[in-house]
Parts: C-alpha cells; sequence; structure tokens
C-alpha cells in the first residue's frame, strides 16, 4: 500500500478501451491508500454512464476511445462536477489544448509512473491543475493554431481524402459552408488547397492525423 497523501479517499473511474491497460491502472491505483476505484469503461459514452451513477470526483480518460472518445467525453462529465484527467500517449500540443479547452484539469501521459499519478490525482482533488512537464514545454514551443475549432474539423476530415459533400453531411454543414471553411484554413495556412492545408495543420501539430 502506498502512503495517502492527503484528506479524504478520492473515488476515480478509468477509461480506457485497451482493457489490459485499463485493468493493469486499476488495479494499481486501488492499491494506493486513499484511491478507490468504483468503475472502469471502455470508451467515452460509458465514462460518462458511469459518471452519472457513481459521482466520482475524477474521471481518468485516454484519448483515442471508440465513438465518444476521451475528449468528448470531457465535456459532458465536467457538467456532473467530476474533474477530468486525460492520460494519454499522444504528445501533440493541439491534443492537448483541445483537452483543457474541453474543461480538463489534467493532462499526463501513459508513461507516468502509478505513485506520481496518485500524487497528481490529490492535487487535482484539491483544486490544482497538471500538465504534465514534457507536455507542457511542447505546447509552448508550438506556435498557437489560428484555425478555429470548424476550421479545423474540416480539415481533419479532408485527411483521409473525404469528399466535400460528405465532410458536409458528417458535420451537418451545407456544402457552401464547408467550402468557405476549406477557403478560410487555406488562406490562414498560405496552403494553395485543402489538401496542403490540412497536411500543414499536422505538420505544426494544430490537427492530429
Amino acid at each position: 500500500m502506498g502512503e495517502e497523501i492527503g484528506g479524504t479517499e478520492i473515488r476515480v473511474i478509468v477509461a480506457d478501451d485497451e482493457a489490459t491497460i485499463r485493468s493493469a491502472l486499476e488495479e494499481l491505483l486501488a492499491l494506493r491508500t486513499g484511491i478507490e476505484i468504483v468503475g472502469g469503461a471502455d470508451d467515452g459514452k460509458a465514462a460518462i454512464d458511469l459518471v452519472r451513477a457513481h459521482q466520482p470526483d475524477i474521471a481518468l480518460l485516454d484519448v483515442e476511445m471508440p465513438g465518444v472518445d476521451g475528449i468528448a467525453a470531457c465535456k459532458s462529465i465536467v457538467e456532473f462536477g467530476t474533474k477530468v484527467v486525460i492520460l494519454t500517449a499522444s504528445v501533440k500540443a493541439s491534443t492537448m489544448r483541445e483537452a483543457m479547452a474541453a474543461g480538463a484539469s489534467g493532462y499526463v501521459t501513459k508513461a507516468t509512473p502509478v505513485d506520481e499519478l496518485t500524487a497528481i490525482l490529490f492535487k487535482i482533488r484539491d483544486g490544482q491543475s497538471f500538465v504534465d512537464p514534457q507536455l507542457a514545454a511542447e505546447m509552448v514551443r508550438a506556435p498557437e493554431s489560428p484555425l478555429s475549432p470548424r476550421e479545423a474539423d474540416v480539415l481533419r476530415l479532408v485527411l483521409p481524402g473525404t469528399p466535400v459533400a460528405d465532410i458536409a453531411d458528417e458535420l451537418h454543414l451545407a456544402v457552401g459552408t464547408v467550402r468557405n471553411y476549406l477557403s478560410s484554413a487555406m488562406s490562414a495556412l498560405g496552403a494553395r488547397n485543402r489538401h496542403e492545408a490540412a497536411k500543414l495543420a499536422v505538420e505544426r501539430g494544430w490537427i492530429e492525423a
């Protein structure tokens, strides 16, 4: 058992679509004094349902999950008063910015030792926020994105070669509106076409491939 770091027990849920990783993390955290694991989920929707049912103090979420991902789940979970810590393998500044904008209180890598993660959970429970120092440095190095959220959404769908009409259907927008977003994104990035704009946005860490 680890040493209790402070105060009342923290009630935590863990969401990760990799069952082995999720189970190992649940078991290791449960061995730490002051941590109670109240549930595990394999996608964002299940995580939201667990939060609604159990009202935990903190939800520990992976970013990449099927269906509702960690960022989208975070937006819903914080509305219940539960704090969110994103635990991820991604070191991209764009993902971290999205997570913090969604209301996350912490952003840490999956390489974080469990004892250190436990200390971070107590800090967040007590009202602090935490970003892994390496990731924070990456965010400082990466220039702020000139793209609006909608422009970024459109460019993400350009990456796999999605036709404009299908992008419009996916985002519930008019085709003309999608073309306007593409035009403004190309202008903001100095790109000659939408494919070049999407590639530049990925290279600069403003959207994920």
